[in-house]
């Protein structure tokens, strides 16, 4: 679960932790897709096929391990955990969830 945490802080990190960071704003105007919100925000750390780095690996299944429930996920990096921020206030619920389904399905390839 350690690496799942890292991806949840890499996410708030990058995306300027709050309200109206790269994620959009607060009213969630935004219509970024997972692609590009894993992009701007963990490929950085998590690499651009999400094979990891400073941050825990994502793709080839990785995380749907972690969590093979997708709501779980959601609610992880929604919510935060231990060391790592929710994001519920930097990423609206469409974000969170096109982030999350980013990394169920093209990353874990």
């Amino acid at each position: 679960m350690v690496g799942v945490a890292a991806f949840v802080l890499l996410l708030f990190v990058n995306s300027g932790g709050g309200p109206g960071g790269y994620g959009g704003s607060a009213s969630g105007s935004t219509t970024l897709s997972g692609a590009a919100l894993f992009s701007a925000n963990c490929a950085s750390c998590h690499g651009v096929t999400g094979g990891g780095g400073v941050g825990p690996q994502l793709s080839g299944g990785a995380v749907l391990h972690d969590f093979p429930n997708e709501p779980d996920q959601v609610t992880f990096v929604a919510n935060g955990r231990g060391i790592m921020p929710g994001f519920a206030t930097a990423l609206t619920p469409a974000q969170l969830k096109a982030v999350v389904d980013y990394t169920r399905t093209a990353l874990s390839k």
